[in-house]
């Protein structure tokens, strides 16, 4: 069997990781690249009445760790500041709180420790945009004309301190795909007003497109999921069969593909620019997005295939939940209760042939948005997984550049089942795809691992 190479990503504190039993239960486990999430050092000094640390401490690599109750709370610096790299750029970075040097010392130990035993680590966060603490600017115009620079004195500062680091990744990227009112996580697909901040306005007129046009655009995009009839879906689905159907449909209002253009463009902007950072600092460092699985992505913004271009890997996310957020199952069901609540005319089945036509996708006849409450059965992921993992292979090409990533939950959704992961697992190793990025190994369980192991040991 094709064996998969993980990625776990790991939530600090990660004093746990010193613990040379779990670094080599980890390798004896496949594991050979790690994710720091944000890099965050963990203050744990004597404080009474500092607060319990309670955060994700019952898996099997953590329980050990957390076994002794631990007080503190997390630092959002990992190192003392190199003034020198700031110079010039009129912006102050953060400043590691006094008696601090010792964690920062053991995080850069513990790196070269894991280097030197074949672990590539990398850190995920947004470096020099907050996550890693916020700078103070000068002025708001040294902040728009320093922006980069800053980024790239942190990432200097970052390698300074911990030479061993092999990359960074960022979250996302991609615009909102949610329609449902109110719902938050994962931003709005449609009734989000553009910003028309100056980078944008900037943006447009490079593009020589018009934001105010395609923000009508959009709530046109909106007005046309509401009040549908059954006629015009069934019509719909008849007469949209292929590709160039598609073009012809957004065809007709050249301020949706402006709007599509834009979103795209707006997106390999920033991603462009914090490759060239990134490159520019150590040509050899990695660089990995994020974003959400392919049925998605497209009208997120994100090209796949003009992304491969200036990325390393792409983490796109084989997340399939049910409730919380950013999963699937959960999106899919937003979807349908929004739809039913626009259109009282259509029937459910109706409602799913659109979604299904609208994303690229093909739902298992056993298992339909109305059974996402019970855990999926093993036609869904030989469908869904499979179907999904072949189009990122389509799109980007080298299953060594696709490290999707997989989880049980997130945002407060019920967990998925271990069964239900090896299922993912399975039908991910059918599809051909050789990488995995595991959210998160702070959680992962005795379980958990016996099923991830049969899949990544060697």
């Amino acid at each position: 069997m094709q064996r998969l190479r993980p990625l776990p990503f790991v939530y600090p504190p990660f004093d746990f990781l010193e613990d040379e039993r779990v670094q080599d239960e980890l390798i004896d486990g496949g594991v050979g690249d790690l994710m720091l999430v944000w890099a965050h050092l963990f203050d744990d000094r004597p404080n009474p009445g500092g607060p319990l640390f309670a955060a994700r401490t019952r898996g099997r690599f953590v329980r050990d760790y957390f076994a002794t109750p631990r007080h503190g709370t997390l630092v959002p610096m990992a190192f003392r500041a190199t003034p020198e790299l700031y110079a010039g750029l009129g912006a102050t970075p953060p400043e590691l709180p006094p008696g601090l040097d010792d964690k920062a010392e053991r995080l850069a130990t513990l790196l070269a420790q894991l280097a030197a035993k074949g672990v590539r680590v990398c850190v995920f966060g947004y470096v020099g945009a907050g996550p890693d603490g916020r700078p103070t600017w000068d002025s708001e115009e040294a902040r728009q004309a320093h922006r980069w620079d800053y980024v790239d004195a942190r990432i200097r500062d970052f390698m300074l301190h911990f030479p061993a680091l092999a990359g960074f990744v960022t979250d996302g990227p991609g615009f909102g795909y949610e329609i449902t009112p109110g719902f938050t996580g994962g931003g709005a697909l449609t009734f989000a007003p553009l910003r028309t901040n100056a980078e944008n306005q900037a943006l447009a007129t490079e593009l020589g497109v018009d934001l105010a046009a395609m923000q009508a655009a959009s709530e046109r995009l909106q007005n046309r999921l509401r009040g549908l009839t059954p006629q015009q879906v069934d019509l719909f689905l008849d007469a949209e069969q292929g590709v160039f159907d598609a073009i012809d449909l957004f065809m007709e209002d050249g301020d949706v593909v402006d709007l599509l253009r834009f979103k795209t463009a707006a997106i390999e902007r920033t991603v462009a620019a914090t490759y060239r950072t990134i490159k520019g600092v150590d040509p050899r460092l990695e660089y990995g997005i994020c974003p959400r699985l392919p049925c998605f992505a497209t009208f997120q913004g994100c090209n796949f295939r003009r992304l491969n271009q200036i990325t390393d890997y792409n983490q796109t996310k084989h997340y399939l939940w049910t409730g919380g957020r950013d999963g699937f199952r959960g999106t899919l069901e937003r979807y349908l209760k929004t739809l039913q609540a626009w259109n009282p005319a259509l029937d459910e089945g109706r409602i799913e042939a659109l979604l299904e036509r609208l994303l690229g996708i093909e739902l298992p006849r056993d298992y339909r948005i109305a059974d996402f409450g019970r855990p999926a059965p093993a036609s869904f992921f030989e469908q869904i997984v499979y179907q999904e993992s072949r189009k990122m292979l389509f799109r980007i090409g080298d299953p060594a550049r696709i490290s999707p990533f997989v989880g049980l939950e997130h945002g407060g959704s019920p967990w998925m089942t271990s069964a239900e992961l090896d299922l993912l697992f399975q039908a991910m190793v059918d599809a051909g795809l050789k990488r995995f990025t595991y959210y998160c190994l702070n959680d992962v369980t005795d379980e958990i691992w016996e099923v991830m192991t049969r899949y990544t040991a060697a």
